[in-house]
């Protein structure tokens, strides 16, 4: 398992939206805890994961489509260098445990025994979309015509899965 940071740049006006970003990430979690620390206009995210990068990379562009275009998603290795105040620092990094001092955390056990009550994995990927669906004036899935402009622009190699998924949703309609 591989740890990430996460770090989003946009505008986070509210702990709320902060939360539901973060909720929106658990499917691609797997550590106990996921932790987040958000200040002008930065949401940092700390997370364990089995996911390939690559995936992770993906699933962030669709599920931040129309919140944050901006993100550095890095693994977290002895080459990494932290500079934050040590509260903050403490609670980031500490995935085990949970802060007293900082409530920033999404408690992956909770999530899992939610979406456990569904049963199968199919039914699992109902909750999510439960979840998202639930906050979907936040997550906005792209128009045809985005999806087409990028396509003209850069061609269609540059579509996520999740905008080819949204894609050919839309040609089945």
């Amino acid at each position: 398992m591989k740890n990430y940071l996460l770090t989003v740049i946009g505008n986070f006006d509210s702990e709320e939206l902060c939360q539901d970003m973060a909720i929106s990430l658990s499917p691609i979690v797997d550590s106990p805890h996921m932790k987040f620390q958000h200040t002008k206009g930065v949401l940092i995210f700390h997370f364990a994961t089995e996911v390939d990068k690559i995936e992770i990379y993906d699933f962030v562009v669709g599920v931040f489509f129309g919140i944050a275009e901006t993100f550095i998603l890095t693994e977290i290795t002895d080459n990494v260098s932290v500079c934050m105040p040590t509260e903050v620092k403490n609670h980031l990094f500490d995935l085990q445990n949970v802060s007293d001092e900082i409530d920033m955390n999404i408690d992956m056990s909770q999530v899992r025994n939610n979406a456990e009550m569904f049963g199968d994995e199919e039914d699992e990927d109902d909750f999510v979309a439960l979840l998202l669906g639930e906050k979907g004036r936040l997550f906005k899935k792209p128009t045809l015509d985005q999806i087409l402009d990028k396509i003209n622009s850069k061609g269609y190699e540059s579509l996520t899965p999740f905008e080819q998924d949204v894609l050919e949703g839309y040609s089945k309609n």
